[in-house]
């Protein structure tokens, strides 16, 4: 004789929220992993800042060795504050600041308004994102974009704008505090 559906309702209700209970209990999604600014503060030195034009008749143009390196390098502030501090061979010290969103996979830095100038001259625009390799207190960008040479340098004087990848690879300098993910 096969038991009348209420007696099973209980029972099978009961197996439904055990095994809900489990499926849920490794896999929060609605609580991701939670990032923030504080755990990725520290200052920044690139090591590399290279602009690859598609058109292979064009060097690529490395922004390295036209900077001051003592004097270029990226903050992250615990506030969710950043500031870019850069200066040319030759010129005057220079900075860009604004805010900063992060999460487990990426820093998203917006530039304050006003400093347009300032990132054209180094082949950049806000925002910028970083991809995070937390393993390497490492932080890189590769983004295609289109760029006038001929601004950056007058060895690409007459040069119309080229498409190419810009790539930039920075670490946290020693002495700062270290990439982290909070779980």
């Amino acid at each position: 004789m096969l038991p009348n559906n209420r007696s099973i309702r209980p029972v099978t209700s009961c197996l439904a929220a055990i095994g809900i209970l489990f499926i849920t209990m490794g896999c929060d999604l609605s609580d991701p992993v939670r990032v923030l600014p504080e755990d990725v503060a520290g200052n920044y030195t690139f090591n590399e800042f290279i602009f690859v034009p598609d058109a292979s008749a064009l060097d690529a143009a490395n922004l390295l060795d036209t900077l001051v390196i003592d004097n270029t390098r990226l903050r992250l502030l615990d506030g969710g504050q950043f500031t870019l501090n850069y200066q040319f061979q030759g010129g005057s010290e220079s900075l860009i600041s604004g805010d900063f969103t992060v999460n487990e996979s990426e820093i998203r830095l917006q530039a304050a308004s006003g400093s347009e100038a300032r990132l054209t001259s180094l082949l950049l625009h806000s925002p910028i994102t970083f991809t995070r390799d937390i393993d390497n207190n490492r932080l890189e960008s590769m983004r295609t974009k289109t760029v006038d040479l001929s601004s950056y340098s007058s060895r690409y004087a007459g040069v119309p704008p080229v498409q190419g990848q810009l790539y930039l690879e920075l670490f946290l300098e020693n002495g700062s505090t270290p990439i982290t993910t909070r779980q």
